[in-house]
């Protein structure tokens, strides 16, 4: 069976500001002057999938920056793009529904683009897995993570406890997903192990993920279908965008998979961030030994565990503690890594009050 892979590059990024911007989201950016993290998440699965078998699937205003990005990695033709924004379940639906009907059968993983990942050994491993599973089951096939800490900034999915005789279970059944929770919920959730991470790969082969939109989200199956049946016809692209706008706004998780009866998981070990919000930048930026992430000229007096990077000046700081320092060439950001989810809501305040053009 052949495989594919689907990197979902269309998201805005907005809890990265003023990293991420909109015409310049953060899985384009580079944080240490290496490759961006769609790169990174590319160059990492080509090591498994062939490049003329791996797609990019992103919004259409990225299109010129996503195809010089990916220049030298994968064809030209294998970026997919999205007339606008409608969450996972738009992107994963309209991808396999064109993959299926491209190459009628074959297995797919669908792989976030701006993921930190650490231990690629590890992480390989369990994406070959999950092709594996598509080969012996008709499920689809989430790879979570073994969780090492009671994060609150990700999804968990809770996985059948029978299964905990290996204590490194190849596949468990999936029981029930579980939203962000507080501290001590998350707490519960990793001393049980019961639960992963909810990476956001999902994997499974082409007729599963069109039987999965079908029989959960069934407006998006009938209005995607409609309009790929004019794919190739001159007027296609206002096609789609009108299907498009008819979809509702919902993620794939929302719509198919925690309505399936049937789901599979792999327990994924290897260090892992969905870099969500800034304070997770410390896994992409180290740490020194005050526990500061610092990226560009920086001098500080008594202050630890915070966050600084900046492009150009020379920051400075006196007695501070879990702070961020976000400076680039035209915004200043100082705010508490406490308060790190809320950068999003500010960036709607700034379009607002009149600096639109500055997110």
């Amino acid at each position: 069976m052949d495989k594919y892979a689907v990197i979902m590059a269309g998201g805005a990024g907005l809890r990265l500001w003023p990293l991420s911007r909109e015409h310049k989201p953060k899985q384009f950016i580079s944080v240490k002057g290496t490759s961006s993290m769609l790169e990174q998440t590319l160059e990492r699965i080509t090591e498994l999938i062939p490049p003329d078998q791996c797609y990019v699937i992103t919004n259409k205003n990225y299109a010129e920056i996503t195809r010089e990005v990916l220049k030298d990695i994968i064809p030209p033709q294998n970026i997919l793009l999205e007339p606008l924004r409608k969450n996972t379940g738009a992107c994963i639906s309209y991808a396999a529904l064109l993959l299926e009907r491209r190459f009628h059968d074959g297995a797919v993983c669908f792989i976030p683009a701006d993921s930190y990942v650490n231990n690629k050994h590890e992480y390989l491993k369990a994406i070959h897995q999950a092709y594996r599973e598509t080969i012996n089951s008709s499920a689809l096939t989430i790879i979570g993570v073994n969780p090492t800490y009671p994060a609150t900034g990700y999804g968990y999915i809770k996985i059948d406890p029978s299964e905990h005789t290996d204590p490194k279970p190849q596949v468990s059944q999936v029981q029930q997903f579980k939203e962000k929770p507080d501290t001590v919920t998350a707490r519960t959730y990793v001393e049980s192990g019961q639960y992963l991470w909810n990476s956001g790969m999902v994997a499974g082969n082409l007729q599963a993920f069109k039987s999965g939109v079908q029989q959960h989200m069934p407006e998006h199956f009938n209005i995607l279908s409609a309009a790929l049946d004019q794919i190739g016809s001159p007027d296609f692209d206002s096609v789609i965008e009108e299907a498009f706008s008819q979809l509702p706004d919902i993620s794939f998780d929302n719509g198919v998979l925690e309505n399936s009866s049937s789901l599979n998981a792999i327990k994924g070990y290897f260090d892992w961030d969905d870099i969500g919000s800034l304070d997770a930048l410390g896994k992409l930026m180290g740490h020194d030994d005050s526990g500061n992430s610092v990226s560009g000229s920086y001098v500080g007096m008594d202050t630890q565990d915070s966050i600084i990077f900046t492009s150009d000046i020379l920051v400075t700081s006196i007695g501070l503690s879990n702070m961020m320092i976000i400076k680039t060439q035209d915004v200043l950001l100082v705010c508490p890594k406490e308060r790190a989810q809320d950068v999003k809501a500010f960036v709607q305040l700034l379009k607002r009050t009149g600096y639109g053009e500055r997110t």
